[in-house]
This record gives structure tokens, C-alpha cells and sequence, in this order.
């Protein structure tokens, strides 16, 4: 088992669903493929579990220039004998994969994605947007009509010195908004690889998500936030007795790539 995942005995059979499909769907573009891009967190991990399992694809994956979102993957990678990198090259990434916190698609097409559970949304986003193909994978449970349903927050990451003046400006909009304080390892604050602090904020009933934010963009101090729409090909959906890939209509990639 892959040191960090959760064992396959505590995930749920629609996660593990979802990332033999991502992984099937990885290996056959790794063939073609030079440069592939490594997300964060258990669903990725999981992915990789799967990819590492036979011996023709972790060959592959040897030969492969890998890019990843955190010093956790970093890690990860580095004790399974691969050479990852923690900077995306000039010339961009052939595929990038990752999980998500709660997906919405439009009958459009249109993909919104809320990332930042495990604090790389500003490194993840940077490695979306720069590959020529961006993967999803979730299980169902992930799934929502629209974005907030589920009521998981939307991070913000912020520069230290700017924490307190983005909490007073969120709340003087009846924004609910905490500073993240989960990290097992230490006490204090949740601090991402860049070294910004994460705010999880609820906009859901009190703005639109387009004005929210429009808003935040504008506020010294915000350094990224966890809001994904425009940045993804595909979301692979595992449900306890299939995978289903649903298309999304993609409008944020560099074009220089």
C-alpha cells in the first residue's frame, strides 16, 4: 500500500471504482505521453496504488517527467523509487490528474469544481492550467447539482500578514469564513507548501459564486482560491457499481501550450 492512502478495506467501493477507471485511462495515454502531472490527496494516491500495481505501467511511469502539487505526492513519489518534480516546465504537462471536493456540471457542459481540502489549490490550479488535459476523479458522493449543496467550504489561500483583514473583509459581507486549524502534525494554523494561510469560506445563499468571486479577487493578500471552473477535460465519477466519464467544456488553459 502506498504510505499516506487509506486502505482499501476503509474506502468506499465507489472511490476505489473511480480510481481503477482514472487509472485505466491514464495508462492508456501513458504511451504518447512525456510530461504527466500528479495531484493531491487519497483519491490520487489511490489512482497511483492502482497504476503502481502492474509492473508494465510503473515501467512507464519511470520513464515519464512527473510534476506534482505538494510535498506530500513529493514524497509519496520519491519512496516509490520515481523522480518527481515540484516545477511545471516552460513547455507545459501532456495530462494532469487530481481529485476534487464537490463537482457541478451544467447541462452545458460547464465543470465548477471546489478544491483545496489538502491546501495545494494554488499549486494544483497552476498545473491545471498549464496541461494540455486535466482529469477529475471522484465517487459520487462528490457529485452535486449545484456548488455549496453539500455545504463544504471554499478555501482561500492568503498571505500570513493578510489573514486578518480577509476574515474581517469576508465577514463584513455576512460571509461565514474560519481559519483553517486542522493539521494533525502541529499545533496552529493550516499552512500550505507556499507558506499562505487557508481560510474555508461558505459564500453559499449569500452570493452568487460569479460575484463572490469577483470580489475576492480584488482584496490584497488573496493568493489563490479553491474555486476550478474552465480547468478540466474530464471528471471520472465511480458510483459502487461503475464509472461513468462526463465531459466538461474547458475554457482556462495557457495558450502557449
Amino acid at each position: 500500500m502506498i504510505y499516506g492512502a487509506e486502505p482499501l478495506t476503509a474506502t468506499s467501493k465507489a472511490k476505489q471504482v473511480a480510481a481503477q477507471e482514472a487509472a485505466t485511462l491514464i495508462a492508456e495515454r501513458l504511451p504518447r505521453l512525456s510530461r504527466l502531472g500528479v495531484g493531491t490527496g487519497s483519491t490520487v494516491k489511490l489512482v497511483l496504488e492502482y497504476l503502481l500495481s502492474d509492473e508494465e505501467r510503473k515501467q512507464l511511469l519511470m520513464e515519464k517527467d512527473i510534476y506534482v502539487s505538494s510535498l506530500d505526492t513529493f514524497f509519496t513519489l520519491r519512496r516509490l523509487g520515481l523522480k518527481p518534480s515540484l516545477y511545471p516546465p516552460r513547455n507545459g504537462l501532456d495530462l494532469y490528474f487530481d481529485g476534487a471536493d464537490e463537482v457541478a456540471i451544467s447541462e452545458k457542459g460547464d465543470c465548477g469544481i471546489i478544491k483545496g481540502r489538502g491546501a495545494a489549490l494554488t499549486r494544483e490550479k497552476i498545473l491545471a492550467y498549464n496541461s494540455r488535459e486535466v482529469i477529475i476523479v471522484i465517487d459520487e458522493s462528490k457529485l452535486a447539482h449545484k456548488l455549496g449543496e453539500h455545504n463544504k467550504p471554499l478555501p482561500i489561500e492568503v498571505v500570513p500578514i493578510a489573514a486578518d483583514a480577509v476574515l474581517a473583509f469576508l465577514e463584513s459581507r455576512g460571509v461565514k469564513a474560519v481559519l483553517r486549524d486542522e493539521c494533525k502534525c502541529r499545533d496552529g494554523p493550516a499552512i500550505s507548501d507556499n507558506y499562505g494561510l487557508i481560510i474555508d469560506s461558505w459564500p453559499w445563499g449569500i452570493y452568487s459564486l460569479k460575484d463572490f468571486i469577483e470580489e475576492l479577487e480584488k482584496v490584497p493578500g488573496v493568493i489563490e482560491h479553491g474555486f476550478f471552473g474552465g480547468f478540466v477535460d474530464q471528471v471520472v465519477v465511480g458510483y459502487s457499481d461503475e464509472a461513468r466519464i462526463l465531459r466538461c467544456r474547458r475554457t482556462r488553459r495557457n495558450p502557449a501550450l
